[in-house]
């Protein structure tokens, strides 16, 4: 009886005690102590009082005295195992992904970091920076009093509370600490572009594919609400079933931060990998790959047309058609044609427009600010204007969601992976390739690019 207790399912091993037991048998002496260890073993030392009062009295035969106590284990069984289980589904809908970051500048302070304690089922309990005492300065002012500074990684990552790391560097730094991040076991959501060319950006990726641990990448506007209302209009076909172009053209800087530095690091390739097509363009090409589909023929190039102070292309062009591609908003869009200008030391109007063209019309929305989404007929004409407001925090509706993901509570569709990281990278590289006479490991550490103004 007792090792079918406690090797079978209880409830089941209940049921077949007690049926076993109210078959006529005789009362032998030896049910006295049985009577006593069951009560004691299954249905524990509380029970033990009501065992010798039952006996004592002889309210109730030995026998039917044996039934009455497993049916009780039975059911106190059943009601602890609900109670086990309602705990243990409480403390799962509390549970929460436990986030450290590593890199604390601008764009964590304003864009990304305060979602890590904003989202629902996130907390921040661990930061990293180097320059000393930064780190807990910044995790001073978090709320709840339980994040963590440091200035050194590896003390970082022997957190014994981290979950999950955000690695919001530049760059040239990301593929030495992902890999450190992958060796501590953690999951990761590292920056775009991930790394500083299409070959550094698979390291990453096979990092944490090597060790079954998750990878997301911050393309963070295929997330926002505008982006998801022009989905939307091309799921439903408001410019039709068909695809036909899609172009692109910015004017500016782009929004790029920290540009006010005699050499800001953006254009540092060791650190950028490039000039602002790495931190603002793919932005733009990701989205497209998102709604559309991934980029092919791709062709292109580069050029410093107005920026003789620095080494980095300043203007670039790109053509390509769309693919195919199983999570694309609308049905008909192979072959459709891409064209992408990106001026980014022009002295002309700002100007940031993307456009869809479509069988029945065209959708016009900005791409890296916030103007409003705009739907025309195939005349030109108004038909569709939808505003939007800034999100407090650029980055909130992407990392809510990589943490959904994380507990395995919900699963959305712009999730962004290493994949799609992988794509915009190779883009990046073919229209970039012959401004760095090529684009492997290492090329940024080369003096002289055939494209750069001192090349010329």
């Amino acid at each position: 009886f007792f090792f079918i207790c406690f090797l079978v399912n209880v409830t089941s091993a209940n049921q077949q005690l007690s049926m076993l037991l109210r078959r006529p048998l005789g009362v032998n002496q030896f049910l006295l102590p049985l009577y006593f260890v069951i009560s004691h073993l299954c249905i524990g030392t509380e029970c033990f009082p009501q065992a010798i009062f039952a006996l004592a009295t002889r309210r109730k035969s030995i026998q039917t005295g044996i039934v009455d106590l497993l049916l009780a284990a039975c059911m106190s069984s059943s009601s602890s195992s609900e109670q086990t289980m309602a705990s243990n589904s409480s403390d799962q809908k509390k549970r929460s992904i436990r986030w450290g970051i590593v890199g604390l500048g601008d764009v964590t302070v304003k864009k990304s970091g305060p979602p890590f304690y904003k989202c629902e089922g996130s907390e921040l309990v661990a930061v990293m920076r180097r320059t000393p005492g930064k780190a807990k300065e910044f995790a001073a002012n978090i709320p709840g009093g339980k994040c963590v500074g440091y200035d050194n990684i590896d003390d970082f990552l022997c957190h014994s509370e981290l979950d999950a790391v955000y690695v919001s560097t530049r760059p040239g730094t990301h593929l030495e600490i992902c890999e450190r991040v992958a060796k501590a076991g953690k999951a990761c959501y590292v920056e775009k572009p991930v790394g500083r060319c299409a070959a550094e950006t698979e390291q990453i990726v096979k990092l944490f594919e090597d060790v079954d641990l998750p990878l997301y990448t911050a393309y963070i506007s295929r997330a926002y609400e505008r982006t998801q209302y022009v989905r939307k209009l091309l799921e439903e076909g408001a410019i039709g079933d068909e695809l036909i172009k899609v172009s692109y053209k910015l004017i500016g800087s782009g929004g790029a931060r920290d540009m006010d530095r005699e050499l800001p690091w953006r254009f540092d390739t060791k650190q950028s990998g490039g000039g602002l097509i790495m931190d603002v363009g793919c932005h733009v090409l990701d989205r497209i790959d998102y709604l559309c589909g991934p980029l092919v023929n791709v062709k292109g190039g580069a050029m410093n047309k107005n920026s003789a102070n620095i080494q980095v292309e300043d203007f670039v062009q790109l053509t390509a058609n769309i693919g195919e591609g199983n999570w694309t908003a609308i049905s008909h869009n192979n072959g459709a044609t891409v064209e992408c200008t990106w001026d980014f030391a022009s002295d002309e109007v700002p100007l940031d427009e993307l456009n869809f063209f479509g069988s029945k019309g065209f959708i016009k929305m900005s791409a890296m600010s916030f103007g409003p989404v705009e739907l025309y007929d195939t005349h030109g004409n108004l038909v569709q204007k939808q505003n939007f407001e800034p999100p407090e925090h650029t980055a909130q509706n992407l990392i809510q969601a990589v943490t959904n993901d994380l507990l395995g509570t919900r699963k959305e569709d712009f999730l962004s992976k290493g994949s799609n990281a992988i794509r915009a990278s190779k883009t990046l590289d073919a229209v970039l390739d012959s401004y760095y006479g090529g684009r492997e490991l290492g090329y940024w550490s080369r003096t002289n690019w055939p494209g750069s103004p001192k090349a010329m």
